[in-house]
């Protein structure tokens, strides 16, 4: 499928849309899956590899988007140290 095809379309349906006042193409719709996949623990090795960058460097851009998974990874730690607590 031709990109302009593909562009177009979403042009459309944002069209159709009024309440979406964002700004949005295709590199969004990519960007957020990739941010969503990250905030859902999914390893960022595969999430280089879904979406094709030879270097992991280009995937972790997209590490800096959110801080959701920061209260996962801290309850993670704390129970994998046995629940001790920071001085």
């Amino acid at each position: 499928m031709a990109i302009s095809s593909v562009q177009g379309a979403l042009r459309r349906i944002l069209a159709k849309l009024p309440q979406i006042k964002k700004h949005a193409t295709i590199h969004t719709l990519r960007h957020s899956y990739a941010t969503h996949l990250i905030e859902a623990g999914v390893n960022i090795r595969l999430v280089q590899q879904y979406l094709g960058h030879a270097s992991l460097v280009n995937t972790m851009i997209y590490l800096h988007v959110t801080d959701l998974g920061n209260d996962d990874a801290t309850g993670r730690i704390n129970r994998l140290m046995g629940g001790l607590e920071h001085e």
